[in-house]
């Protein structure tokens, strides 16, 4: 076999196998064909300092025994090996013993080496290691012509070398990826699971706030933020999404708690009547003021004041409200006396108090005085994700308000049905809707039929025949039997990612895999759609 047919060979063998004792047994097998040499060692560098060269081990020798390789009279010269690789070129002699630059060698003249090669194995930057090549027996067997053939197959040898190597750390990395990637699975596992249990270990309790959303651990993460402080917060959001709610655990968790926590809808006084409640009014000065009455500020003195649906005062109010925030004082209606009050304002609305101030319905030095802060609460509909949760704490409240000992719960089939429901009334349509059907429950459990009483949760319009009349019709595309059951499983369990792996009997990060397979999108809303449209 010629060297262009053993190069090719070698290269071949790399490509086949990724074992690199195997590859490297492969090279040394190769010089000593080529070479005609009786024995042969292959050193790579080495961070080690351990063997007969520091920074260089032995990693295949040829009819050369370790034994031999430790003793103190190595058998091979170290002279020549040491030069190959310190000078990066070839070493060659046809006779050791009569050649002056081995004079003196202990191993030369111990062993009468005759015929000696060391041929460098040359990397893009330095020596990669060295062929030590001899013949103990005859003189002059490395020719001009053999040499010639050992360094162009040393140059090929240090690519094949250098590739092979890179596949054993190119695999190594990946080895070290694939579990660094497990520990951060494990990792983000372990975090979600603390998220369940203590909300990322917020500061107060918010017993009566339900959700374990991004958008709600960011809304709460908020609350923890500013419940001691005395600026004045703005609660922005939806009729129902729990405004009140949040006031309330701004107050209850402060230091301001045993004082009192008063709320007034705006909306829902007329002017007059409105004044009088917020700041009091003397007896006589209106009509049916039949005794002295303290305003809400005054009763909730160091204490907190939520004022709802802010966005609907007049601008009278608006005026006379200002001035309160600016001097922190109350001037009750027919009197002429001051009262000092120190108490915080809450304020909320389910108007853009920013985009009334632009059209000229609210005032703006009133607007930066009660936006301090604005606290942005989600609607129902976006974080769908804490609709199990919700659910699960309006059975158990139903339960203990009512003294039941049986365990209220939800079919599978009854919560899609509220996930397919977009919750225009927000949580408090929720609370309504799910104490109503508890009254509709089968032995405990709400089912769909317990919603007949509100048909727009069923899919259909008040009025509407048959049970799948506001249901779309059309023909469903073939599925694969592998992807139906993993929609099924995610649709039943109430598009809950994690209880559908439990189910499935698979790791959460299994079932991202499938979805991602099929194409199926990760997130909520998205991923409702895709169900809905092959199911529904």
């Amino acid at each position: 076999m010629n060297i262009l047919e053993k190069l090719s060979a070698i290269n071949r063998q790399l490509l086949q196998t990724d074992d690199m004792e195997k590859v490297l047994k492969g090279l040394m097998d190769a010089a000593i064909e080529i070479s005609q040499a009786k024995n042969g060692l292959l050193l790579l560098k080495s961070e080690g300092d351990e063997g007969p060269i520091p920074g260089y081990s032995v990693v295949v020798s040829k009819n050369i025994s370790k034994n031999d390789l430790e003793k103190d009279d190595f058998v091979v010269s170290l002279s020549a090996v040491k030069e190959a690789m310190e000078g990066g070129e070839t070493v060659v002699t046809d006779n050791a013993l009569q050649d002056p630059r081995f004079k003196g060698s202990k191993s030369v003249e111990l062993h009468h080496l005759k015929s000696i090669l060391a041929v460098p194995l040359k990397g893009a930057k330095d020596v990669l290691g060295v062929f030590y090549l001899d013949n103990q027996l005859d003189a002059g067997i490395f020719s001009d012509e053999t040499v010639a053939a050992l360094k162009a197959f040393a140059d090929q040898a240090a690519l094949a070398l250098q590739k092979a190597r890179m596949i054993e750390e190119l695999k190594k990395a990946n080895s070290t990826l694939s579990v660094e990637v497990e520990e951060e699975w494990g990792k983000r596992q372990q975090m979600e699971r603390e998220m369940a249990e203590n909300r990322l270990k917020l500061k107060h309790e918010y017993g009566e706030i339900v959700g374990r959303s991004p958008r709600m651990t960011q809304v709460l993460q908020l609350v923890d933020k500013i419940t001691d402080s005395k600026v004045p917060v703005w609660i922005f959001g939806e009729s129902g999404t729990g405004k009140e709610a949040i006031a309330r655990a701004l107050h209850f968790n402060s230091v301001r708690a045993k004082h009192p926590f008063v709320s007034e809808n705006c909306s829902a006084l007329p002017e007059t009547l409105l004044e009088s409640e917020l700041f009091g009014h003397k007896k006589g000065s209106f009509t049916h003021a039949d005794r002295d009455k303290k305003g809400r500020f005054e009763y909730a003195n160091k204490g907190t004041v939520f004022l709802d649906e802010i966005a609907d005062m007049s601008a009278n109010m608006q005026a006379k409200l200002l001035r309160f925030l600016q001097e922190g004082e109350v001037r009750p209606v027919g009197s002429n006396d001051i009262v000092k009050v120190d108490v915080r304002v809450i304020s909320a609305s389910n108007k853009d108090l920013q985009q009334l101030v632009e059209e000229g319905k609210f005032r703006e030095d009133l607007f930066y005085r009660l936006n301090g802060i604005t606290v942005a609460l989600p609607p129902l509909r976006e974080r769908m994700e804490d609709l199990p949760l919700l659910i699960e704490h309006f059975l158990k409240k139903v339960s203990e308000r009512d003294g039941s000992s049986q365990a209220l719960k939800i079919s599978p089939d009854a919560l899609r049905f509220l996930m397919n429901y977009p919750w225009p009334g927000n949580i408090r349509e929720l609370q309504n809707t799910i104490e109503t059907a508890v009254l509709f429950a089968e032995g405990g459990v709400i089912v769909p039929k317990s919603f007949q009483f509100k048909p727009s949760v069923l899919g259909r319009r008040r009025g509407a025949a048959g049970a799948g009349s506001g249901f779309r019709s059309h023909p469903k595309a073939p599925m694969e039997p592998e992807l139906e059951k993993v929609l099924l499983a995610i649709r039943d369990q109430g598009y809950h990612k994690g209880n559908a792996a439990k189910v499935l009997g698979i790791s959460r990060r299994n079932l991202y895999t499938k979805l991602e397979k099929y194409g199926v999108p990760f997130e909520l809303k998205d991923l409702k759609v895709f169900i809905d449209d092959r199911f529904i």
